[in-house]
C-alpha cells in the first residue's frame, strides 16, 4: 500500500467519526477496549478462542474472569484456566484497540473477526480493510504503535 492511500484511509476512518481518544465513559480501564455495549474485554469473545484457530467465539457471563481492570468471558472453564495462567501472554495487544490506529498515534474500536497472531502476540484491527493495510508492513507499524502506546490513551 502506497503511503496516500494509507493516509486515505486513515483519513476516511477518522471523517466517520471511528478515530478518536477513548472518552473516560468507555473504558472503566483506560488500557482494555471495553467497546461501547457490554462493558466486557473483547466485547465478549472468548480471547482464548483466537488461540485454538477457527473464527473468534463469544464467551459466556457465567465464566469469566477480571483481568487488567476488565471482565473477560470465556466459552467453558478450561479456557478460562489457560488464560489466567498466563493473561498478558493471550490478552490482545494495546489493550485490544485497533493495532493499525495505533501505529497512527489515534484509537478506534475493532471488529472481532480482523486479527491476526504475530509473533506469539495478538492483534485486532477496525475492519478486514484496515488489517490488510497494518499487516503490509507488521514489524514497522507495531514499532511506531508501541512508541505511542499506552500515551496516546491520555491524549
Amino acid at each position: 500500500m502506497t503511503h496516500l492511500l494509507r493516509l486515505f484511509v486513515l483519513s476516511s476512518l477518522m471523517a466517520g467519526g471511528v478515530l478518536m481518544t477513548v472518552p473516560k465513559s468507555w473504558a472503566a480501564s483506560p488500557d482494555v477496549n471495553l467497546g461501547y455495549f457490554n462493558g466486557l474485554a473483547m466485547n465478549g469473545y472468548d480471547v482464548m478462542t483466537y488461540w485454538q484457530g477457527g473464527d473468534p467465539q463469544k464467551g459466556s457471563p457465567e465464566i469469566s474472569a477480571e483481568y487488567n481492570g476488565a471482565t473477560w468471558v470465556f466459552l467453558h472453564e478450561e479456557n478460562r484456566q489457560f488464560f489466567l495462567s498466563d493473561p498478558a501472554k493471550y490478552a490482545p495487544q494495546f489493550g485490544g484497540y485497533c493495532a493499525y490506529a495505533a501505529s497512527q498515534n489515534a484509537v478506534a474500536d475493532v471488529d472481532p473477526f480482523a486479527w491476526r497472531i504475530w509473533d506469539d502476540k495478538l492483534y485486532l484491527n477496525y475492519s478486514p480493510q484496515v488489517r490488510r493495510i497494518w499487516a503490509s508492513d507488521i514489524d514497522t507499524n507495531i514499532e511506531k504503535a508501541n512508541g505511542y502506546w499506552p500515551e496516546l490513551l491520555q491524549q
